[in-house]
């Protein structure tokens, strides 16, 4: 059921407006979670979606027009050692992530409905391990699920971010190859984190890495950005014009909502900066207002791609395989023994 208005009396028919406006966002808000953990699929239906937007995986309102991508070339790896890190990894992925880390953070504060229900779903006391933790968006619903994490990721900001807002036990490490004892846990994720390794040896042994730290009967969940994006499937904002692509990240993301004031006190550092600039180069036309939008790479997935991906990992048994809003999905569970190759 949706939350009830109630308009507070006090404060004038201003406060009353924007107590309303206040408890019928969150009326809003619920209503999409409720809808988005009612069943395996996104709502459906511009009734359950409304007519005038299309929603993320966290169920959010979209705002702004579809995102842009341009196709990029991938090198073929240098060697054959799957852990030598691409130049194209190192500079659109690690690189970028490093810089956009505290903004990245602000867009993104709710783990995914059906990535909550996997966790939630876990047995009490069950340690887990989120490999490419983010800021740790995920590592609430461990708690509350009775749980513990051991997040890591490759960019050091979002490691302390996790650690600092979620009290997260974090470490900075590869998801190729992690200082985790091997079966140590009873389930691991990796959300939104395969897409951006460029090569296929280095996505099996990413597989083969979250394969290697769980016990026997652990369970294994994989979220990774799908090539199929249309209002139908994911009512994203994304568009792939190939499956290597570099994703814009502009420090202007929609949804970053300024405090009262900010918009004006920004407008006035930019004014006074712009001044200093030009008394100290009359002559600099190159001056920038904004930072410059950082690139992304990212390899999106095709129908039938990751499934070929699980299937070179012996030690996974996979149970699940669907479609999430945008994403390829699968779980999968560790394997008590594997089979030997003749």
């Amino acid at each position: 059921l949706a939350r009830p208005f109630v308009i507070a009396r006090k404060g004038g028919k201003r406060a009353q407006k924007k107590e309303f406006k206040k408890q019928q966002k969150a009326a809003e808000r619920e209503a999409v979670a409720g809808a988005a953990g009612a069943g395996d699929s996104p709502p459906e239906g511009d009734r359950a979606i409304g007519p005038d937007g299309r929603r993320g995986p966290s169920g959010q309102k979209l705002k702004g027009p579809e995102q842009k991508t341009t196709a990029v070339a991938v090198d073929p790896p240098v060697a054959d050692n799957p852990f030598v890190t691409p130049a194209l990894e190192a500079e659109n992925v690690h690189r970028v992530y490093d810089a956009i880390a505290d903004h990245w953070n602000h867009t993104r504060y709710k783990a995914w409905p059906r990535v909550e229900g996997f966790i939630r779903s876990l047995p009490f006391g069950s340690v887990v391990a989120d490999l490419g933790c983010g800021n740790g968006k995920n590592l609430p619903h461990v708690k509350a699920a009775g749980g513990f994490a051991v997040a890591s990721d490759m960019c050091a900001p979002l490691v302390r971010i996790a650690a600092e807002e979620h009290g997260a036990c974090g470490l900075v490490a590869d998801c190729l190859v992690t200082p985790f004892r091997s079966g140590g846990f009873d389930a691991a994720i990796s959300i939104a984190v395969l897409h951006h390794l460029s090569t296929e040896p280095r996505r099996v042994q990413a597989l083969r890495e979250a394969a290697r730290v769980l016990r026997p009967g652990g369970l294994f969940l994989v979220y990774c950005w799908s090539y199929e994006q249309d209002d139908q499937l994911s009512r994203s904002r994304h568009r792939f014009v190939a499956q290597d692509v570099l994703v814009p990240w502009s420090f202007r993301t929609p949804g970053i909502k300024k405090v009262k004031g900010q918009e004006k006190a920004e407008a006035e550092a930019q004014a006074l900066a712009r001044e200093a600039a030009a008394e100290a180069d009359p002559g600099s036309a190159d001056w920038q207002e904004q930072p410059p939008v950082c690139q992304r790479y990212c390899h999106v997935y095709c129908e039938g791609e990751l499934d070929k991906l699980l299937a070179q990992v012996p030690e996974l048994e996979v149970v699940e395989i669907y479609f999430d809003t945008g994403n390829w999905c699968a779980i999968s569970r560790r394997r008590h023994k594997v089979a030997e190759v003749s």
